[in-house]
């Protein structure tokens, strides 16, 4: 066999059990448990329909023994005088001719005085005709059981198996009445014994039946199992002898000849799959070209998206706190981007010696078309920045939205807050773009959201009016910005971080945290917010704390 590295395939792992022998197993499990529960059924069966047989007999018996008694004898038998011996050997007779034919062993009526049965009809066994030693007339029932009492007291049919010295015995007690109301207990026993012996050779028939059926399943199921292994397991070894090859084609191969053979040989579903194993095999060797290229196309596009936002992330104010110095501003900022370059953007600058320029914006869509724009807009934003709007940050808006639409031919815009604040006097200056309002939390109070400032964002409307708002600044204060990735943030249940949050979070912080601190402490809460869900936007926090 061509191998392109020039090595011999290892051998397929052998498994502890083959699939022959799981089916085989499976089958006769299968097998053995049917015919268990087909023999249990059969003998169930068969012993109910022979006591239900027996039931049958004993009932139709025991009420046909009243039409065979004198008329009106059962009114006369209440006492121990009733009748005369002459009459009762010739019922004993006629009671014992009838059971012999029937096969019953006793076929009798009692009636009841006090807390006993006295007997008033009965045949005799052939033994005690003999003997002369039947149950006599009023004779008590010394042994009554207490079936006999409960089908008194119920007035119901009893039935009950009684085993003694004579067998077991199959005994029903059936509460009757006489035409004239006098009520009695008219019983039938019938030996069981035979039951065994039926139940046994019906046993013996079904085991006989269930093992031949069990060694012709086992065949047949042996003969299967391996007929459908053997192409399985070829197809398992054409498997293993790809991926050991790389996946590359083998057409030389004793194995994979084999393989191609199975669907001239078997019309049927092995043959399909072996057919679909081969179709696999020339789908998988296009689809492992198209992946190679693919994915070489996919790690140069990752490195270069990589490369954009180390770019961009350059484009940003760098170690603000140290750039901006002086006792007057404490400023610190942060920006994680959902992808490998982001849209949102801040940048904090002196237009001169007193006054600071901050903004915070955030690029509609994400990825590299809105750090694209992103950069134009921090390009644009630097370029027309100079002191001459350190009173007028709406007309700085102003030239920016222009310089935009010229250049949006991606339809795209971008929501801006910018401020300048005069350092000495705490004086700010603001404008904007349809962003998200940022926070002003003054010493002592709690965090409380700036009003609306009206405008729309940037690169959407030509000659777009925006209006200019101030706040004054007092020692202590600060102001915190952000962009919609922080209220956006979704938790694992799919809820929103949203603003009544953060403007809790805000109003808790220490009065004398550092605008690091405020930074930090937004995004770590934002962070454990939304811990076990993809971040779904870019997150940007700029805190800006007066000092006076």
């Amino acid at each position: 066999m061509n191998n392109s590295s020039g090595s011999t395939p290892s051998p397929l792992p052998q498994t502890r059990f083959g699939l022959r022998f799981k089916i085989l197993l499976a089958l006769t499990i299968f097998n053995a448990v049917a015919i268990t529960l087909f023999t249990f059924d059969r003998y169930a069966s068969e012993k109910q329909r022979i006591m239900e047989g027996i039931e049958q007999k004993l009932d139709a018996c025991t009420r046909a023994l009243p039409d065979m008694l004198p008329d009106g004898y059962l009114d006369r038998t209440v006492r121990s005088d009733a009748v005369t011996d002459a009459e009762y050997r010739g019922l004993v007779n006629k009671l014992t001719a009838f059971c012999n034919s029937t096969g019953l062993r006793y076929l009798y009526t009692y009636a009841r005085q006090g807390d006993g049965f006295y007997c008033t009809s009965t045949n005799g066994t052939p033994e005690e005709m003999k003997t002369d030693s039947y149950t006599r007339y009023w004779a008590k029932y010394d042994t009554a059981p207490q079936s006999i009492f409960q089908a008194w007291d119920s007035n119901k049919a009893v039935n009950s198996v009684v085993s003694d010295q004579w067998g077991r015995t199959y005994t029903l007690f059936l509460p009757m009445q006489t035409k004239a109301g006098a009520k009695y207990i008219a019983g039938a026993d019938l030996p069981i014994d035979f039951i065994d012996d039926v139940l046994n050779a019906s046993l013996e028939r079904t085991l006989f039946i269930g093992i031949a059926s069990f060694i012709l399943f086992f065949v047949i199921s042996f003969w299967a199992s391996t007929r459908f292994s053997r192409h399985i397991t070829l197809l398992a070894s054409y498997t293993h002898e790809l991926a050991a090859n790389s996946f590359a084609p083998q057409p030389d191969s004793p194995l994979t000849i084999k393989i191609k053979e199975i669907p001239s040989t078997r019309a049927d579903e092995v043959g399909q799959l072996a057919n679909s194993f081969l179709q696999m095999e020339e789908r998988l060797q296009s689809y492992i070209k198209e992946l190679t290229e693919t994915t070489a196309v996919k790690e140069r596009i990752q490195n270069e998206l990589r490369i954009a936002g180390e770019i961009q992330a350059s484009m940003l104010p760098q170690d603000i706190e140290h750039t901006i110095g002086g006792k007057h501003i404490d400023v610190s900022a942060s920006m994680s981007p959902a992808k490998e370059a982001g849209g949102d953007l801040y940048d904090v600058f002196l237009l001169d010696d007193d006054h600071l320029l901050f903004v915070i914006a955030d690029v509609s869509d994400k990825g590299m078309p809105a750090a694209l724009f992103m950069a134009a807009t921090v390009t644009i934003l630097r370029a027309r920045a100079t002191a001459q709007f350190v009173d007028s940050p709406e007309v700085l808006m102003t030239r920016i939205n222009e310089q935009l639409i010229k250049q949006n031919s991606m339809y795209q815009f971008v929501t801006t807050f910018l401020g300048v604040i005069k350092l000495s006097t705490g004086e700010v200056a603001t404008s904007d773009g349809g962003h998200n309002r940022p926070y002003l939390r003054r010493l002592g109070k709690p965090a409380a959201m700036l009003p609306r400032g009206g405008g729309i964002a940037l690169g959407v409307m030509p000659e777009a009016v925006f209006k200019r708002a101030t706040l004054q600044l007092q020692p202590g204060d600060t102001l915190l910005l952000y962009t919609d990735g922080v209220t956006e943030a979704l938790a694992a249940d799919e809820s929103f971080y949203g603003e009544h949050r953060l403007e809790t979070l805000l109003s808790n912080v220490p009065g004398d945290a550092t605008a690091a601190q405020w930074v930090s402490t937004v995004t770590e809460d934002v962070g454990t917010f939304s811990k076990g869900h993809v971040q779904a936007d870019d997150i940007t926090v700029v805190a800006l704390r007066y000092l006076g």
